[in-house]
């Protein structure tokens, strides 16, 4: 339902920002008949067209409506790096593990492109590794978590499976930490997604978190892993505003890529997502700068 919702309002609001369809909704939870449905936010500057973003595609909507605020070539298909982590979180939940479970550390888990963190041998919890992958984009959690929890082909089918599930046309998945450059999705399938994934508690509870730390049970080591998330030291997370789910990417064959769900004091929230970005820092300015943009420019009723 919510990738059918979804990609019935891009094709309608492509053309122009300013031209949103009502009706439409990123929100999957079931509400009771009597639940009044929220209304889209009006916009209140209306000769504010949006902010000129360094990345070739964005995407900025309202959460509880689906009414796209901002749109920059939405549709273009492209590689989201460690923006896979938040679909291997969903389906890791999805599975009904024992996050108190325990994994050890294969030699196969690790790769070679980023920095180690964890030793081959060592034992960690779902839930740690769940943390650690989400918090500090630890690639070898993704791929324990994959290869333990259903063998790596078996996972990587069900992240492509949940992806038709939720209706979306764009999200390919080869690999489950976002290594692979054929994982790839558009910017507003990642709304989607970032949105569902921030209904699982286990996902909201800790990727606003600045740093986490595990213990490995093995050697009884701490490993303390912080966040790839350099705006949750911006003003953007703090009041009137609040990070709620958020993930970074990169990779050479991707650019720098970033989707966060900020809220305000109201309770409204925002989902923005950028692809493509050619500098580090510039994502972040980029994804601060829409959800500063939106909030102010338009008003909720």
């Amino acid at each position: 339902m919510l990738g059918s919702l979804l990609g019935s309002l891009i094709a309608l609001t492509l053309a122009s920002p300013g031209q949103i369809p009502s009706g439409i909704t990123l929100n999957t939870l079931p509400q009771a008949n009597d639940v009044v449905k929220p209304q889209p936010p009006v916009k209140r500057r209306t000769d504010s067209l949006g902010i000129k973003t360094l990345a070739p595609s964005a995407f900025v909507a309202d959460v509880a409506t689906g009414n796209v605020l901002f749109a920059k070539d939405a549709h273009r298909v492209m590689p989201i790096a460690s923006l896979t982590k938040l679909m291997t979180a969903m389906v890791l939940l999805d599975s009904g593990v024992d996050l108190k479970q325990t994994v050890v550390m294969k030699d196969q888990d690790f790769d070679r492109e980023s920095k180690g963190v964890f030793k081959v041998g060592e034992e960690l919890t779902y839930g740690d590794l769940l943390k650690t992958m989400l918090v500090g984009s630890i690639n070898a959690s993704a791929s324990a978590i994959a290869r333990a929890s259903m063998g790596t082909d078996k996972f990587i089918a069900a992240m492509n499976a949940k992806a038709v599930e939720m209706g979306l046309k764009s999200p390919h998945y080869e690999d489950p930490s976002g290594l692979d450059p054929d994982n790839r999705a558009s910017a507003a399938d990642i709304a989607a997604i970032i949105t569902k994934a921030s209904s699982y508690p286990e996902i909201r509870d800790v990727s606003h978190l600045s740093e986490v730390t595990v213990r490995g049970l093995r050697t009884g080591q701490a490993y303390t892993v912080k966040s790839t998330n350099l705006l949750l030291g911006s003003f953007i997370n703090r009041k009137p505003y609040s990070v709620v789910t958020a993930k970074t990417g990169s990779l050479p064959e991707a650019g720098y890529n970033m989707a966060q769900v900020t809220r305000n004091l109201d309770g409204h929230e925002i989902v923005a997502v950028e692809l493509g970005n050619d500098n580090h820092f510039g994502r972040f300015q980029d994804i601060k700068s829409l959800t500063y943009w939106a909030f102010d420019t338009y008003e909720w009723r």
